[in-house]
């Protein structure tokens, strides 16, 4: 039918122009944060001296992740505003009731563990495949209490967003993970992944630049969304015949 043409089309166009743009900022991060905290691209003309992790810009160090970040326990106990939120494999924190089909979690949810703002929650069986995120929402949520909270350092949330994601991070979760079949990988030795740690001032540089992608990340996706709107609005009043498109369009 020609309406579903004129209406479903186009936004479908918009929606995966959109779509491939969004992964190619999220190329653009990543091949940033390599720029900066692999290559050392930027601090080239500067002094460099040895660590364990090979050379590394003056006034850097090398950290054990447990002296940087801090393991959250903090319990829902009597609130009842709180969200459940899952990590999933993509690396991100969802609202749980809304990205399962059913409750996955308890209907009392006192010992489930508070998620903050900018804090990360992982599940310590899946870590391996990508199950660590952070908290992305303006609100606090919680995660079930099987599962690892932590904090990092005030402004390197989105350096240790995009550390968690290269091949030398995973590699180092899947050699510390431990069990058999399904391995596990608990804050404790977690807290002993050794990484590079560039000083704040480094950081805030950093947070700039990113902040800017992020920024046209999140555009394009409200953008993808009011299409999305727009289309489940119009689209059954055109397939009803309530709206005419030669109407529309002269």
């Amino acid at each position: 039918m020609r309406t579903g043409y004129y209406t479903y089309k186009p936004h479908n166009l918009s929606v995966r122009k959109n779509k491939r743009r969004n992964g190619n900022l999220e190329q653009q991060v990543q091949a940033l944060f390599k720029a900066w905290f692999v290559d050392f691209e930027p601090f080239k003309n500067g002094k460099f001296v040895d660590s364990e992790l090979g050379r590394i810009p003056e006034g850097w160090k090398v950290v054990e992740l447990g002296k940087v970040t801090k393991h959250i326990t903090e319990r829902v106990g009597q609130k009842n505003d709180i969200k459940v939120l899952s990590p999933i494999t993509t690396g991100e924190l969802v609202l749980s009731e809304e990205y399962f089909t059913k409750q996955v979690f308890s209907e009392n949810i006192a010992k489930y563990i508070i998620v903050k703002p900018k804090q990360f929650a992982y599940n310590p069986a899946r870590v391996n495949i990508g199950s660590l995120g952070m908290n992305t929402f303006t609100f606090t949520g919680c995660v079930s209490p099987v599962y690892v909270v932590f904090e990092c350092e005030n402004r390197y949330e989105h350096f240790f967003d995009c550390l968690r994601k290269t091949k030398s991070f995973k590699e180092e979760v899947i050699s510390r993970a431990i069990g058999g079949v399904r391995q596990s990988l608990g804050y404790k030795d977690f807290s002993l992944i050794k990484t590079i740690y560039p000083p704040k001032q480094v950081i805030i540089r950093f947070n700039e630049l990113y902040l800017k992608l992020l920024q046209l990340r999140r555009f394009n996706i409200k953008e993808n969304d009011s299409l999305s709107s727009l289309r489940d609005t119009l689209l059954p009043k055109l397939m009803s015949g309530e709206l005419n498109v030669n109407t529309i369009t002269e």
